[in-house]
C-alpha cells in the first residue's frame, strides 16, 4: 500500500482589515507549518494571486498549480502543491461549481464563483507510458507508487442551495475525471479503480445535507422544491475523519485566530472507497505570537492506496 500524507489548510484571503492578522504577519507562519508536516499533498483555499506567489516562493519543494476562480484566473483559488521529491502532476485543471462548469460562472444562488481545482499526481520518476518500480516509497509500501486524483474545493458560505448542488456536481464529476485520468495514463481503457480525493472548505459540519450527498449510499440528503434529490448508489464518498484508525485534535476546524469556535469541522478530507486511511487530524499549530495563522485550522489525513501490479 501507498502511504500519502495529505493537509487541506484554508488560508483566508490577504483581507487588509485583518490588521495584526493581515497576511503578511501570516504569511511565513503558514509556510513554516507546512514544512514541518511535510504532506506529499498540501492543498489551500481562498488564497489570491499574491498569496498563491507568497506561498510559491516559500514552499520553494512543492509544485503547485491551479488558477482564481475569476475571469482572467483572479480572485480566490483552491491551488494544490505536491513535494516535488516524491510526486509530479502529470495533469491538472479547474472548473466552476455551476450549471457550466467549464466557464467562468455563479449559480444555485452562491454570493461567488465557486471553483474545484483538480491534478492527476504521479511519481515523481513516472512518465505516461511508464511503469514505476520500487524507486521512492515508504517504509511499508509493499509494492509500486501508482497514480491517484486529487481535488481542492471551497463551498459557498451562504446559499445552502448552491452547496448541496456542489456536492452533487463534485460527486458526479469527479470519478468520471479519474476515469478519463487513467484512460489517458494507460492508452487504453480506464481503470474504474482509480483512487480519489476530495479536500477542501465545504462550509458544512458532519451530518449536513451537503456532506450527506458526498458520502451516504442511500438516502436523499435534503430535497430541494420537493422533489427527490436520490442518488444512484456509487460514487459515494468515505469520510477520513471517520475512517480514521487513529483520530487526533479537535473536532472543529474554525478559529477566530486566538481561540477556537467549538463545533464547526467545515473543513474535510473525503476519498473514494478503494483508499484506506491510517489517521486524520486537527492541527492546532500556533505561530511565534501565538495565534493561529488562519482562521481556519489545517486537517491532515494520511491515506493509504492500493498498490500497482
Amino acid at each position: 500500500m501507498t502511504g500519502i500524507r495529505i493537509v487541506s489548510y484554508n488560508v483566508r484571503y490577504a483581507n487588509r482589515n485583518d490588521h495584526h492578522d493581515a497576511w503578511h504577519e501570516r504569511r511565513d507562519a503558514v509556510a513554516r507549518l507546512v514544512r514541518f508536516h511535510r504532506p506529499d499533498v498540501v492543498a489551500f483555499q481562498e488564497p489570491i494571486a499574491e498569496q498563491r506567489r507568497d506561498l510559491r516562493e516559500r514552499l520553494p519543494g512543492y509544485a503547485l498549480v491551479g488558477r482564481g476562480r475569476d475571469d482572467g484566473g483572479d480572485g480566490e483559488g483552491c491551488p494544490i502543491g505536491v513535494r516535488t521529491d516524491r510526486w509530479r502532476i502529470a495533469d491538472h485543471g479547474t472548473f466552476w461549481l455551476s450549471e457550466t462548469p467549464g466557464s467562468p460562472s455563479t449559480d444555485w444562488g452562491a454570493t461567488h464563483p465557486r471553483i474545484a481545482t483538480w491534478a492527476r499526481v504521479q511519481p515523481a520518476g513516472d512518465r505516461p507510458g511508464e511503469t514505476r518500480g520500487d524507486g521512492d516509497r515508504e517504509a511499508g509500501d509493499g509494492g509500486r507508487h501508482r497514480s491517484f486524483l486529487v481535488a481542492n474545493t471551497h463551498f459557498d458560505h451562504v446559499s445552502g442551495r448552491a452547496r448541496r448542488a456542489s456536492a452533487r456536481l463534485l460527486r458526479r464529476r469527479l470519478p468520471e475525471i479519474a476515469d478519463d485520468a487513467s484512460e489517458t495514463a494507460t492508452g487504453g481503457e480506464a481503470d474504474h479503480r482509480r483512487p480519489f480525493v476530495l479536500v477542501g472548505d465545504l462550509n458544512c459540519t458532519p451530518g449536513s445535507a451537503p456532506h450527506q450527498i458526498l458520502t451516504e449510499t442511500d438516502g436523499d440528503g435534503e430535497a430541494e422544491g420537493g422533489e427527490n434529490e436520490g442518488r444512484d448508489g456509487v460514487n459515494a464518498f468515505r469520510d477520513a475523519a471517520v475512517a480514521a484508525d487513529l483520530r487526533h485534535g479537535p473536532a472543529t476546524s474554525l478559529t477566530d485566530f486566538a481561540r477556537l469556535i467549538d463545533g464547526r469541522r467545515i473543513d474535510h478530507v473525503l476519498v473514494s472507497p478503494t483508499v484506506g486511511v491510517e489517521s486524520f487530524a486537527t492541527l492546532t499549530d500556533r505561530d511565534d505570537r501565538g495565534r493561529y495563522p488562519s482562521d481556519h485550522l489545517p486537517v491532515f489525513a494520511k491515506v493509504t492506496l492500493p498498490t500497482s501490479h
